[in-house]
């Protein structure tokens, strides 16, 4: 121990620089006989590699107080950070041993294993205790007490903790400035790295492939790296290929979810007609017996009637053949004789006519149906989710499985016992089919839980408004295309009654499948054109049955795609498939509940209610979806104003995007707000003029779904765009060339895209001239 001691001595006195802390941390390791010889080692160590370098002691010395690299977790160690052999000390424990070199406490231990002796040896913490520990992430010493305390930092923070004796030095590094090449040493043997451990994932010298990772998969650090980049290369080729797919998969989402609302609207208008067949054999089959049992009283009523004339004409015979038997009494002679055998004759002739007369009594008798049938009636049809390469086959075996079941159940059916049934029984059957007034409408896709309730609570929520209802995408308002103001990108609908042509229209709408359907007015029919506006159908004829009309106006679709028409003339509401199959119609000339006067525009909230602008009557009224009424709300004495010219003339209507309805007032010139609840206004704005906020004749409205509120300003000759409280936007100028004033906009809709699409009303007294068969009425911005 004492050559190593001289050894060490002779060595430092041949260094010209050396720096004090080694020479004292030498001279203290020499003066102690019982010195751990691996500690006497890394002394040797250190002064070889100053010897090899000796400018860098000086460097080292001075800067390491001041200056040291930031712990960066993603960056590997480089060589030029190693100053000792068991790796580089923190900056406090350099900064407080040189801020505090005159309380540096003596060596009290013998040297542990793997420790420089060019620093105290003594806990970092406290400064009392001997080191028994150091923590890798923090690369400092502690002795047991303070690294295994609960509250310390390296116990909180989970870092990896090595005795001393555990952390060996196998090599010098030599001076990271010599190598033309970065080289990567071993954080706990500084040898050079050579190995990737897979299992840890980090680069091992071949010392630990000996001890520490002998049992873990590792391989060589360039054949490591080659197929690391290879495995980065092709994950980067599957993050690709996988983009694609996703985006392909949600392209195919988006257009399986528009196909599925497609077939869910087709598969109601199915369920709609086939449950239609069944209630319409039940009706006609009801309304025959009924016929029949009226012809049965009527023959009846006849043959008794009859019956009693003869009876009556009998007893007038016996009353004058009893007057003139009365009178002859007093006769005498061949009188007497000839009267006494004409009455008799006549007595047994009205006897005989008396007893040849019989009415047999009888009683009409009700065959009641097998009930039986009313269960399986229940259970005819269905629905269910099948796979799109499935549906012929199933629908096939459904439907003969269904007709097989039925048909089973009338051969096996036994008829009951002959009752008699007075009206009420007839009654009740008739109730049993009674589709508009059954409590159980299950079968009837028109109808909601939500707006069976609607009705009978007091304050709920009435839905909200769309752009294009039943549309699965936000549609926004977008500007102009053309940059002319005025000036539309296309229009059609010329003046006519041909297929394409209009007069008077006033109704407008898009459905969801981008077509513009117009209720041509004077014209009593409905046209649906595409997007283009090429025509494609059109239905409807001027009369007062299910699917005629009389002057329609108002027209929206719901979010099941059917179409909603007010029926003006005739007082009604009538609603057809998207087709244009009728469905059902309600509402009739009055002031009652679901009656109306002229009725002039409708609109639908996402729950499928619907609000009518009752015209005449001065309100608004909602509806459910199969027209089931639910409340009304009149403006009379409605924010009276001494500046209205009458009473609220309601003509245009739709819901917001926060479920209030606005009401164009056409004869005052304003726009009403009216509350979810159809209890109050919340909102009036307008006044007559032209000029900002003021309206002249508004009627159309349409909301997008971003709140904002678009009215076509008809006398204006012009659409003012407004906030969802009512504060104007902007305003759309529609004057162009080959409209005039008589040519006034009537109504507005938003295409899927959010362009505006303007409908124009010709005045009745134009309608007909022969220089406006050149204008089209209906114009895309």
């Amino acid at each position: 121990m004492t050559s190593f001691a001289n050894l060490t001595q002779s060595l430092a006195s041949n260094l010209p620089s050396a720096s004090t802390a080694s020479t004292s941390a030498a001279s203290s390791h020499s003066s102690n006989d019982q010195e751990d010889p691996l500690a006497m080692t890394h002394i040797i160590c250190n002064l070889l590699e100053n010897m090899n370098n000796p400018s860098s002691v000086q460097t080292t010395a001075s800067t390491s107080a001041s200056s040291t690299v930031p712990y960066d977790i993603w960056a590997l160690p480089s060589c030029s950070s190693f100053q000792n052999p068991i790796g580089t000390i923190s900056r406090e424990y350099n900064s407080n041993s040189n801020n505090n070199q005159h309380h540096i406490k003596e060596d009290n231990s013998s040297g542990s294993p793997g420790t420089s002796s060019s620093v105290s040896n003594t806990c970092f913490r406290c400064e009392e205790r001997t080191p028994t520990t150091r923590c890798l992430e923090c690369n400092d010493i502690f002795c047991y007490e303070c690294c295994h305390k609960v509250t310390s930092d390296c116990q909180l923070r989970e870092h990896t903790l090595l005795s001393l004796h555990q952390v060996s030095p196998i090599g010098v590094r030599p001076n990271s400035v010599t190598n033309e090449k970065e080289v990567i040493y071993c954080e706990l043997h500084c040898d050079q790295v050579r190995y990737y451990c897979e299992a840890c994932i980090i680069f091992i010298c071949q010392e630990c492939t000996l001890w520490v990772h002998k049992d873990h998969s590792y391989t060589p650090i360039k054949g490591a790296l080659d197929t690391c980049r290879v495995s980065v290369f092709r994950a980067i080729e599957e993050t690709k290929t996988g983009t694609k797919f996703i985006k392909t998969a949600i392209d195919r989402a988006v257009a399986m979810s528009k196909a599925y609302e497609k077939e869910t609207a087709e598969a109601n208008m199915k369920i709609r007609k086939a449950m239609r067949c069944y209630a319409q054999a039940v009706e006609d089959r009801e309304k025959y017996l009924l016929d029949k049992v009226e012809k049965m009283r009527q023959a009846k009523m006849n043959e008794l009637s009859d019956h009693m004339n003869t009876l009556r004409g009998i007893l007038a015979g016996l009353a004058h053949t009893n007057e003139t038997l009365v009178r002859c009494m007093d006769s005498e002679g061949i009188e007497l004789f000839t009267a006494k055998d004409k009455g008799k004759a006549q007595v047994e002739y009205f006897s005989c006519m008396f007893k040849k007369m019989h009415v047999t009594e009888e009683k009409i008798m009700f065959m009641p149906p097998n009930y039986d049938l009313v269960d399986q009636l229940k259970r005819q049809c269905d629905v269910q989710p099948v796979p799109a390469s499935q549906i012929h086959s199933v629908n096939t075996v459904s439907s003969l499985h269904s007709r097989q079941s039925f048909l089973s159940s009338l051969q096996s059916a036994q008829p009951y016992t002959p009752l008699t049934y007075n009206i009420s029984a007839t009654n009740t059957l008739r109730s049993l089919t009674d589709y508009t007034n059954s409590h159980t409408r299950s079968t009837n896709y028109y109808d909601h839980s939500i707006t069976s309730s609607v009705a009978t609570e007091p304050n709920p929520a009435r839905g909200i408004g769309q752009a294009i209802p039943g549309y699965w995408i936000s549609v926004t308002m977008r500007p102009t295309r053309n940059p002319v103001p005025g000036v539309p990108m296309f229009s059609f609908g010329r003046e006519g009654q041909d297929e394409g042509q209009v007069s008077r229209p006033w109704g407008l709408c898009v459905d969801r499948e981008g077509n513009i359907i117009v209720a041509d007015r004077r014209n009593n029919r409905i046209q649906i054109f595409n997007c283009r506006g090429e025509f494609k159908t059109m239905f409807g004829s001027k009369g007062t049955g299910p699917g005629e009309f009389d002057l329609p106006a108002g027209i929206t679709t719901d979010t099941y795609g059917r179409i909603i028409v007010i029926d003006k003339d005739n007082h009604r509401v009538q609603i057809f498939t998207s087709s244009g199959n009728f469905i059902l119609k309600f509402g009739s000339f009055g002031k009652e509940c679901g009656q109306f006067q002229y009725p002039w525009d409708v609109a639908v909230n996402t729950l499928g209610n619907m609000v009518v602008t009752d015209t005449r009557n001065h309100r608004i009224q909602l509806f459910t979806s199969d027209g089931t009424y639910i409340t009304k709300f009149v403006f009379e004495g409605a924010n009276p104003a001494k500046m209205l010219k009458g009473p609220t003339t309601p003509r245009g209507v739709c819901f917001t995007t926060l479920g209030n309805i606005i009401v164009s007032d056409f004869e005052n010139h304003r726009l009403l707000m009216v509350d979810p609840t159809l209890s109050k206004v919340l909102q009036c704005v307008g006044r007559e003029g032209s000029g900002i906020g003021e309206l002249n004749r508004p009627s159309g409205i349409v909301t997008d779904d971003e709140g904002r509120i678009i009215v076509a300003d008809s006398k204006n000759h012009r659409v003012l765009v407004f906030t969802t409280e009512l504060r104007i936007l902007w305003a759309v100028d529609l004057k162009s060339p080959g409209l005039d004033d008589k040519d006034r906009p009537s109504d507005v809709a938003l295409t899927p895209e959010g362009y505006l699409v303007v409908l124009f009303e010709t005045l009745p007294d134009t309608a007909r001239d022969i220089s406006s068969h050149g204008k089209q009425y209906i114009k895309v911005y």
